[in-house]
């Protein structure tokens, strides 16, 4: 059964959570993260030590056709690569909620290198998924393609980004459809923290992820309209979007949807590159751009 947009939609649920039942229920207190980062990691390197993928059909298939993700044991099949041998780590900071940030591990496998550039993890992109537990069940998958907007999905999702290529398209002549080719596909194995973590919406709460991303295009995001690409809107370049560090003017409006950053009254946009040189103005050569600058 495909399972289309379950990704999105259980992000959404946790984060709006219907007030009037939570007060009906008791409320569980979430694990610990440096505890469920230590079992998550431990569960995850033994699965990449006893498992491979399909990197063969990976490797054959025509450069316009996707290939959907299998992973099966080494038990019976000594002659594969473990999935060990081939992975990136990739470590991510995750807040507890408590402003401690506790490094997570992500386990990245490039399967198909795409012929275009790299999405930043706030852009919005264009992709064909499947997401799995370690045991090998399919929680989700989109063989449709469908755009996700920046920073929309689980955390380890979007984090995934940087490591796909994105292909080219064309028009078909004959049947005036939308061809791509060259499109790359990372996997990516992630702890429950970057993915649903103990969520009461979530798939299954406290489980690690994997995910197999196809990446077709790309665009770079701009989430408030103010001509500052959202990624640059991370001034403190952690990765987290919405912490404090990131609302320039502390109106509890993170800059990434705030169209006047500094609160000056004067929009992001109508002060941000005056002179249309490609860079960030500082009229008063004070070192700070003049959209980040209420004086």
């Amino acid at each position: 059964m495909k399972k289309t947009n379950l990704l999105l939609i259980c992000l959404l649920s946790a984060l709006f959570i219907n007030c009037e039942d939570n007060r009906l229920q008791p409320q569980i207190p979430l694990r610990d993260y440096e505890e469920q980062r230590a079992a998550d990691n431990d569960s995850i390197i033994s699965f990449l030590q006893n498992h491979y993928y399909n990197y063969e059909e990976f490797e054959s298939a025509s450069t316009t056709t996707r290939v959907s993700l299998t992973i099966d044991s080494l038990i019976n099949a000594t002659d594969k690569i473990p999935l060990i041998d081939q992975v990136i780590e990739h470590e991510v900071q995750v807040n507890d909620g408590d402003d401690n940030f506790i490094s997570h591990t992500m386990y990245i496998i490039p399967a198909r290198e795409g012929v275009g550039g790299f999405p930043s993890i706030a852009d919005e992109v264009y992709v064909t998924y499947k997401g799995m537990f370690l045991d090998g069940v399919v929680f989700d998958e989109s063989e449709s393609k469908i755009w996700f907007n920046g920073l929309s999905t689980v955390r380890g999702f979007f984090e995934t980004y940087p490591f796909i290529k994105h292909g080219v398209w064309d028009v078909d002549p004959s049947t005036g459809l939308i061809r791509h080719d060259g499109f790359g596909t990372t996997i990516v194995i992630m702890p429950s923290a970057l993915g649903y973590y103990g969520s009461t919406s979530a798939p299954r709460q406290y489980a690690p992820l994997i995910f197999a991303i196809d990446l077709y295009t790309f665009a770079v995001a701009d989430h408030d309209e103010d001509s500052v690409p959202t990624i640059d809107e991370d001034v403190d370049g952690d990765g987290h979007f919405n912490g404090s560090n990131d609302d320039t003017d502390g109106d509890g409006v993170p800059n990434y949807v705030d169209n006047d950053d500094d609160d000056d009254g004067i929009l992001t946009i109508d002060e941000y590159d005056v002179d249309l040189d490609g860079f960030p103005d500082d009229s008063d050569q004070d070192g700070i751009p003049d959209y980040l600058d209420a004086s």
